[in-house]
């Protein structure tokens, strides 16, 4: 089985006696994993212990399981009636005292909480201690290899290099017309992605004044703003190269229209910079003793920007996972303890983004950068915004 090794040391870190998987028909994303893409249409049970593993599945699908591929790691457990299925998962679990499954505490990781109610509550009514899978999860469906992280960092280079294209073309159509437009430069940079082999799952953010103090708020063709001297534009861009592989680039950057920026604008700019400063450096020191957890990134994080004055106006966690995703939103930890509570450890071979922001009512700015976690130390991969750029117009 792939990742024995990570899965048996789980279970030992967390002294227990078994993972158990429960799913129907594909809802859980970790079963191909095990098992490959197969046709599947009846509960499904997988139970796996530090040196033996099992499936309890139906008559039906075990067509589908009863193949070298799947037989060499796993022993099925064959039953027809829901009677049988119960009376083979008891059997198991009478020699156990506690497993892992996938269920985090009060459901506040829904990319954890898989396994449902009923069959959480039959192993406990054994008498067996349920805890979270959470780390272990994110050890299979979070950690990626160098191929990938290769591909990531790529993903960064072009992408802060359209990300500089995209203001230069906001000078050039304001000096040129007296305006440009959100939409537009939306669009422009969606054409450079194209151009460069790059896709994404939604269109860039791009966003002045107040619409910027709505985090997803996002430019249409019908509905956007237009863009004059004077303004401060922020533009939030995702993407990946089209590759099984890739991982995103997730940055947002600030830039101000004219010669001399007002001092608030800087001022906040000034406490989100240095928040990331300080998570950061929170991840970069405390990883050299033990682990650390991305709520407690977020805590330091939150905690500073409260101090000046600005924590009502940061409605967001600080960061999300970045993954091999469909989306730059993966399913590691993430820099959370506002929306969740997220203990799951920054391990190596993942990463994440930091992208605090104040969302206030005259303005909303945000800062972001990618970190990837490379042999237990954080190494930031989408460079750093230190000041807000200034478009001069000609």
């Amino acid at each position: 089985m792939k990742n024995t090794l990570i899965i048996s040391n789980e279970l030992i870190n967390k002294k227990a006696d078994a993972w158990i998987v429960v799913d129907y028909e594909n809802r859980n994303p970790t079963v191909p994993f095990f098992v490959g893409k197969k046709m599947l249409t009846r509960k499904i049970v997988f139970v796996i212990e530090k040196e033996k593993a099992f499936i309890i599945c139906h008559s039906i699908d075990k067509v589908f399981l009863n193949e070298p591929d799947v037989t060499k790691d796993f022993e099925l457990l064959v039953y027809n009636t829901w009677q049988e299925m119960l009376e083979l998962e008891s059997s198991l679990l009478n020699k156990y005292t506690r497993v892992l499954m996938d269920v985090s505490e009060d459901g506040l990781l829904p990319r954890v909480s898989l396994a449902d109610y009923g069959s959480v509550d039959y192993v406990k009514k054994q008498g067996v201690e349920v805890v979270s899978s959470a780390d272990l999860l994110q050890c299979i469906n979070a950690v990626y290899d160098e191929e990938s992280y290769e591909l990531q960092l790529k993903a960064c280079e072009t992408t802060l290099k359209i990300k500089d294209e995209a203001f230069e073309k906001i000078g050039q159509l304001i000096s040129r017309n007296g305006e440009a437009d959100e939409y537009e430069i939306q669009q422009f940079i969606c054409d450079r992605f194209h151009e460069e082999g790059m896709i994404y799952d939604d269109a860039p953010i791009v966003a002045i004044g107040p619409n910027a103090s709505n985090p997803h708020y996002g430019p249409t063709s019908e509905c956007s703003s237009k863009i004059h001297e004077g303004d401060l534009v922020l533009i939030d861009m995702w993407a990946k190269y089209d590759h099984p592989k890739a991982v995103y680039a997730d940055i947002t950057w600030m830039a101000y229209i004219g010669d001399e920026i007002p001092e608030e604008m800087e001022r906040r700019f000034e406490i989100l910079k240095t928040a990331i400063d300080k998570g950061f450096e929170f991840i970069k020191t405390t990883s050299e003793t033990r682990p650390v957890m991305g709520f407690e990134v977020d805590r330091i994080v939150r905690d500073y920007i409260e101090s000046e004055g600005y924590g009502s106006y940061f409605t967001h966690r600080t960061g999300h996972n970045i993954s091999v995703d469909i989306s730059p939103h993966g399913p590691g930890a993430n820099i959370d303890d506002y929306e969740s509570h997220d203990t799951r450890q920054l391990i190596s071979g993942t990463s994440f983004s930091l992208e605090p922001g104040i969302y206030a009512p005259d303005f909303g700015m945000r800062s972001e950068t990618n970190v990837s976690i490379q042999n237990g130390r954080p190494i930031i991969v989408a460079g750093r915004q230190d000041k807000i750029i200034k478009i001069t117009i000609k």
